[in-house]
């Protein structure tokens, strides 16, 4: 019989009763390639048996389903298959999981941070192979005797081996490699007119470019608040960096316009960013002031979707121009992905400022770049935060930062994405070999990326580069 007649013939005989699966693996669009997706059944009665089954291949379980490798890459050659749980002659739960046709990307790679604010003594970039449960550090700071703080990693079009990533504190610097056979170099991009380093950045698809916001970050904490904290931006400018050159160069410098989150259209001609116009005539130079000024107007900084086109060639840009006004209903836009064919723009769209991760009503929303129409993307969105976001490189799966499971950590959900029709399915969280290992990880999970394979650079291999003094970019004239 198949899995979706199973399911129908209890649900025809009206047995089912509520019972909850830990994580919640039912009813979703998962990839052929991803690893087994292990569960609990919560609260289970004695006597518990869970079935898995695709109508020829059927494995029974206790209320604890550990599913072995060979039985579940037989799962995954079907086009679905069923988790029916029953006790004491009863089914409790029938679920049909259907198995895409789209593979993922095999790798992610994330920042483990802990939950401290001002704490960075253990920190470090992974990947983990999303086809099994193996995880591997790519760079951690426990490498190195210097006090880092590692963070703003970066892939461009899911290359594991062109990426960046930043070094803050002790012996900072920004580490490049421009592919396999690049020995890297370590820059720093504090030169010429630019008050600060790179910050967030984004490759162009050529690999020849990286955008970046240059910004002054403050942390300001509640008192009375369901949010726990508040990341300022307080100044923040664009800069271009040219690896040809070796060179920087101003994409817009205006203390009046606070410009973030840079991110390339796929054929590399429009650069997307957040904008916002802080209210205020001028930025103060104290830094205090600054900051100062920042708490005051903070709820009143809201920011837009712009976009620039830009000329490979003479590497300029157009001048700006307002896709999203958010400013003007009170709400603010942050961190654009455009997804792999170009038609689609994902963003956070929630209360002021651009760090949204901190914002519990912060939810996901898209933009379709051919008619403009903008939807809440509600089949992704929990009561909790939604945030980080990157789409795989077929652009079939799309990975995002949330914190629904218990409002402190954040933790990776990967949807199904249909490029026609631009819906998504049900999200599922990473999956484990332990479910329970995410409750039990005291770690939040930053800015996931997907590559198309491992890293060929070992963690060695870059602390030798990240031990070396940062060079200085030249400044284009």
């Amino acid at each position: 019989m198949k899995p979706l007649a199973v399911c129908m013939t209890a649900l025809l005989a009206g047995a089912l009763r509520a019972v909850s699966l830990q994580p919640d693996y039912t009813g979703l669009t998962i990839p052929p390639n991803i690893a087994p997706l292990n569960f609990d059944v919560v609260d289970a009665p004695d006597g518990t048996t869970v079935t898995l089954g695709d109508g020829t291949h059927t494995r029974d379980f206790g209320p604890r389903v550990r599913i072995p490798a060979d039985f579940w890459r037989d799962l995954l050659r079907s086009p679905a298959y069923t988790v029916t749980v029953r006790a004491g002659g009863e089914t409790l739960l029938c679920a049909t999981n259907t198995v895409a046709r789209e593979t993922i990307d095999p790798v992610l790679a994330y920042r483990l941070i802990p939950p401290g604010y001002e704490n960075y003594k253990a920190m470090g970039l992974y990947w983990r192979d999303l086809t099994t449960f193996d995880e591997h550090p790519l760079y951690t700071n426990l490498q190195s005797t210097d006090s880092q703080c590692v963070n703003c990693h970066a892939f461009n079009q899911g290359d594991p081996d062109t990426l960046l990533f930043h070094l803050r504190a002790e012996n900072p610097g920004t580490l490049l490699f421009a592919g396999a056979d690049d020995p890297g170099r370590k820059r720093n991009l504090k030169v010429g007119p630019f008050f600060a380093s790179g910050v967030y950045p984004a490759w162009h698809p050529s690999g020849k470019f990286v955008a970046f916001s240059v910004n002054d970050t403050m942390q300001a904490f509640y008192f009375a608040n369901p949010d726990k904290i508040e990341v300022l931006d307080t100044r923040s400018d664009m800069l271009l960096y040219d690896l040809d050159a070796d060179a920087v160069r101003p994409i817009e410098i205006d203390p009046d316009l606070f410009d973030c989150f840079p991110a390339w259209s796929p054929d590399g001609k429009t650069l997307y960013s957040v904008a916002a116009e802080p209210g205020f005539p001028s930025i103060p130079e104290d830094k205090d002031a600054r900051s100062r000024q920042a708490l005051l107007g903070y709820t009143n900084l809201c920011y837009n979707l712009i976009a620039r086109g830009f000329d490979p060639a003479s590497k300029t840009f157009t001048k700006p121009r307002v896709l999203i006004d958010a400013a003007a209903d009170g709400r603010s836009v942050t961190l654009p992905r455009v997804s792999p064919d170009g038609r689609w723009l994902v963003f956070t769209l929630g209360p002021q400022g651009v760090f949204h991760i901190w914002h519990r009503t912060a939810d996901l929303a898209l933009l379709d770049l051919r008619t403009n129409a903008i939807r809440t993307l509600d089949e992704l969105n929990s009561p909790d935060v939604e945030s980080y976001h990157t789409f795989a490189s077929n652009g079939a799966w799309m990975v995002f930062s949330s914190r629904r499971d218990d409002g402190s950590y954040t933790r990776p959900y990967i949807a199904h994405f249909d490029p026609a029709t631009g819906r998504f399915g049900k999200p599922f969280v990473l999956p484990q070999r332990d479910p329970a290992h995410h409750r039990r990880r005291m770690l939040s999970y930053n800015v996931p990326e997907f590559a198309k394979a491992p890293p060929s650079r070992t963690p060695r291999q870059i602390r030798r580069l990240a031990e070396q003094p940062a060079q200085d970019a030249k400044v284009a004239p």
